[in-house]
């Protein structure tokens, strides 16, 4: 360390001066250099939300090592230039800091000479003060749908990281990892450390005696045989859940599946529906329907039933410029595929507690919810693994209603196969924004003596090919409608979702031709031709001249009366099952008054207690709520399959599993039951098994409620059998004083000891 001196007659000099200045500025960098040690760290930095695209920065300090620079004002960043554009992604953006050496300048008096009488007084700008400054930097990340956070090198220091959505600005993290920690925090992370160290000693003495207690009782340990077997299944289970077939001296059920319950047994009186649950003593099917498809306010199409609507152009291309003879090719047959709408299903009632157990889906099944069935008057629909190459699938359930719907509007496995023969052309075009396509005009310039006109709509491939085998809407316009000019076309209503390019297909036999745009005029699309119904060749040149027309409709908000659900002497469950969509922003929902009453109420989640069901009403009126846009509104399909289903739970329920065979002969056994929505004053559970024909009750039953859930209760129950057996069921039941109120099986589990 170094000090400058003067004396009392001592003429000083201007590099003294600088000395007191540097020599201070280089002790307190060997402090922070030598001592606190920093590098690339900051302090006192605080960022704050100023506007939807603004930050605030505020004064701080940051370290790099030795040198310390001062950042002295609060500064604010706009980040509008990393805000992404596309509503479904976000970004995340990282605020580092940068030093700087700066030299300030400033205006002083100079002597213009050495000599006193000659010299006189000038003003000069000169280098007065060195300023170590900060600069705030901005390192984006990508801009994702699941975004990821910037990697900051380990030479810079993050401040913030601030997450970035289309609307603006949305969190915004702290840096953390790079503050400097006080003094004070460090001596509290020692004392706590030290704190932890004395309760590790009396710990470590703890184990110790343990440890030599277990040596005492290693004899109770489970049979080497079968911790192999659950070493075993433990290795299958990083496999997605592949096991083997081989014999366990376990089994665990999540009441998902009826795989291993046995409904055709003779004591079966249990339906399983996520989680073993009472049966039904009545229930009910009808289709839905309206009460009146004459009301002004919707309209029915090909069974699609919407709000009422009045037709616009959305998409044209009107530029008549030539013509194309669209049968001039040698016929091809093409089969098509029909895709269906994808269902939604409703489950509503005070009975209708969700199950937790959804976790375990991805165990009994390869993907989740695979394997879920719905069955419609002998027509079954099953939940495969992908949706023709896209997962869609949504689930979610709260206390009293159960939504199962798909986020895809178009379903590859439920679909139909059409056979259609002629000359096919199709025309490509791109949805900017999301429509209800009603009908499709084209053009004719030439109509011929015969043929039917068949326009197909489809979905296209990623290199913007039309897919013959993912078929939307079909239409057909017939020969004896065709005029020269303008021809409408008629389609199912059609959801097309913007950002997406699809292709209207014609196949006909007739010599006709349509008039078509020259010069790639129309750059939405493209033009293509179809020789061997797989393949199309596209136009860089033409593009047929058509007019897709979409709906506009009158209404935000539509109320629908439905007919009523009716069920002798009352009902606890509603379920309903149908085809349709529900655009983003959109909302379809249902409302219910049951008979007696003046209140519509909503199917939605809410207290079981106060549900409107719980009174058992025999009659409960129906009515549907349509909401949504002048361009976008849901969607049903009132066909036969739209179906809705009303129930009444039975007070009693018997469960029966199919025969388990351990690997190993015992005479001890032990069972688990997961009990859920259990009420002591209004219920009762037996845990069973069943050896051969005989049913053994448990020589004893632990009890437990689980702290998260008062209402759920966990039976643990151990067996002595009075001869040994290698196969065993569980056989769970329960009884119930009111058929609202029920109790169900959430998991099972039980092992031979």
């Amino acid at each position: 360390m170094k000090r400058t001196l003067f004396n009392e007659a001592e003429i000083a000099e201007h590099a003294d001066f600088e000395a007191i200045g540097a020599q201070a500025q280089a002790a307190t960098d060997r402090v922070w250099g030598d001592a606190i040690g920093y590098p690339a760290h900051w302090a006192a930095f605080t960022v704050s939300r100023k506007s939807a695209q603004t930050i605030t920065v505020s004064s701080g300090r940051y370290v790099n090592g030795e040198v310390v620079y001062d950042h002295a004002q609060p500064k604010d960043m706009n980040l509008q230039l990393y805000i992404p554009a596309a509503a479904s992604d976000q970004r995340w953006v990282a605020i580092l800091l940068r030093g700087e050496e700066i030299t300030e300048t400033a205006n002083r008096p100079f002597e213009s000479s050495t000599d006193p009488e000659t010299s006189v007084i000038v003003q000069r700008t000169t280098p007065k003060t060195i300023s170590r400054v900060v600069n705030l930097l901005v390192q984006p990340g990508e801009a994702n749908p699941v975004p990821a956070k910037p990697v900051v090198a380990d030479t810079d220091a993050c401040i913030a990281f601030v997450l970035l959505k289309s609307t603006g600005i949305d969190v915004i993290e702290p840096g953390n990892s790079d503050r400097v920690k006080t003094l004070f925090e460090v001596e509290g992370r020692v004392t706590a450390l030290e704190v932890d160290l004395d309760s590790l000693f009396l710990r470590t003495s703890t184990i110790e005696t343990q440890i030599t207690n277990i040596v005492g009782r290693l004899g109770e340990i489970p049979r080497p045989e079968i911790i192999r077997q659950m070493q075993r299944d433990v290795g299958a289970a990083r496999l997605q859940l592949n096991l083997p077939d081989d014999a366990r001296a376990y089994r665990f059920d999540p009441g998902l599946t009826y795989d291993q319950w046995d409904n055709l047994h003779a004591d079966w009186l249990a339906r399983v529906n996520e989680g073993v649950r009472f049966p039904f003593a009545a229930t009910i099917e009808a289709r839905l329907e309206v009460q009146a498809e004459d009301d002004p306010n919707i309209m029915f199409r090909n069974r699609r039933m919407v709000p009422a609507f009045d037709e616009v152009t959305r998409i044209a291309n009107a530029s008549l410029d030539s013509t194309l003879n669209i049968s001039q090719l040698v016929h091809t047959q093409i089969t098509a595929v029909l895709k269906d709408v994808s269902r939604t299903r409703i489950i509503y009632g005070p009975t209708q507690e969700v199950c937790e157990n959804n976790a375990y889906w991805s165990g009994v099944v390869s993907g989740a919810r695979v394997g879920m069935t719905f069955a419609i008057g002998g027509e079954t629909f099953e939940v495969v693994a992908e949706y023709g190459g896209r997962g869609g699938h949504r689930r979610y359930g709260v206390r009293t209603i159960r939504y199962e719907s798909y986020t895809e509007s178009y379903w590859d496995y439920v679909s139909e196969e059409v056979g259609l023969n002629g000359s096919i052309y199709a025309q490509t075009f791109l949805v900017a924004q999301p429509m209800q396509m009603t009908s499709l005009e084209l053009a004719f310039a030439r109509v011929g003596n015969d043929g039917d006109v068949h326009v197909l709509i489809t979905e296209t491939t990623p290199a913007g090919t039309p897919k013959f085998d993912s078929v939307l809407a079909r239409g057909t316009l017939k020969h004896s409608d065709l005029v020269v000019g303008w021809n409408k076309i008629a389609l199912p209503i059609t959801l097309l979702e913007s950002g997406r390019r699809y292709a209207f297909v014609t196949v006909t036999t007739g010599a006709h031709s349509v008039h078509i745009s020259g010069a790639n005029k129309f750059t939405g699309g493209s033009q293509f031709v179809c020789t061997d119904g797989a393949f199309a060749q596209g136009s860089t040149e033409i593009d047929f001249c058509f007019r897709i027309n979409a709906a506009r409709f009158r209404s935000p908000r539509t109320v629908i009366p439905m007919h009523a659900l009716t069920l002798q002497n009352g009902m606890t469950e509603i379920d309903m099952l149908f085809a349709g969509w529900t655009p983003s922003g959109c909302a379809l929902a249902f409302e219910i008054r049951p008979a007696g009453q003046t209140v519509w109420t909503e199917l939605d989640d809410g207290d079981p207690a106060a549900n409107p069901l719980v009174g058992l009403p025999a009659s409960v009126e129906l009515r549907m709520v349509m909401m949504g846009t002048v361009d976008l509104q849901p969607m049903i399909q009132l066909d036969a399959k739209a179906i809705s289903r009303v129930s009444r739970n039975r007070t009693e329920m018997k469960g029966v599993s199919k025969e388990f065979d351990f690997g190993i002969s015992t005479s001890a056994i032990i069972t688990q039951f997961t009990v859920d929505r259990f009420d002591p004053d209004a219920h009762t559970f037996s845990p069973a098994i069943r050896v051969g024909n005989t049913v053994i009750q448990p020589t004893a039953t632990t009890v437990t409620v689980d702290p998260n859930e008062p209402k759920r209760r966990t039976f643990l129950s151990t067996y002595a059998l009075g001869a040994a057996t290698n196969k065993a069921r569980l056989r769970p039941a329960a009884t119930t004083n009111n058929a609202v109120s029920v109790p169900f099986v959430q998991d099972a589990f039980i092992a031979a000891l």
